[in-house]
């Protein structure tokens, strides 16, 4: 399954990536079967920024709300967010070292931009569901988006 052109915005394309490298034939080809390696693992990116936007908004909207003590203001939705951003992006940045290890030079800074627009994905899904609970489920947080 193909998803880093989805990334494509922030990290550019397989031919971005492997031009550094046309003038070495070796390290184009090793560039390339690192990018399809990353990409055949991309699956499981898409999958941290989901499952990380939509399970940090219900930690923030259920069991964190339910403590006693008040914590239903604008400054702990926005903790969330930035926890949600943090997570996602050391979530992804890890996974992308470890699962797809490569000792070519500019791997790293690709890794970066991936993880970070897997956090800004996961932000704005954070965003998106917090929406959808203020106006549709019952909740004793602070409703920011509902008038």
């Amino acid at each position: 399954m193909k998803i880093l052109p989805f990334y494509k915005w922030i990290a550019g394309s397989m031919t971005d990536f492997t031009n550094q490298f046309k003038n070495n034939e070796i390290l184009y080809n090793q560039a390339r079967k690192y990018w399809k390696d990353l990409e055949s693992s991309s699956v499981i990116i898409l999958l941290i920024f989901i499952v990380l936007g939509i399970a940090m908004t219900i930690c923030y909207y259920q069991p964190y709300n339910n403590r006693p003590g008040r914590h239903y203001t604008p400054k702990h939705w926005l903790f969330f967010l930035a926890g949600t951003f943090i997570f996602s992006f050391l979530m992804t940045w890890g996974f992308e070292y470890f699962a797809v290890p490569s000792k070519l030079t500019g791997t790293t800074i690709l890794q970066m931009k991936i993880a970070l627009g897997n956090a800004i994905y996961a932000s704005f899904l954070y965003f998106f569901v917090s929406v959808i609970w203020c106006f549709a489920l019952p909740t004793n947080a602070y409703r920011l988006f509902k008038f």
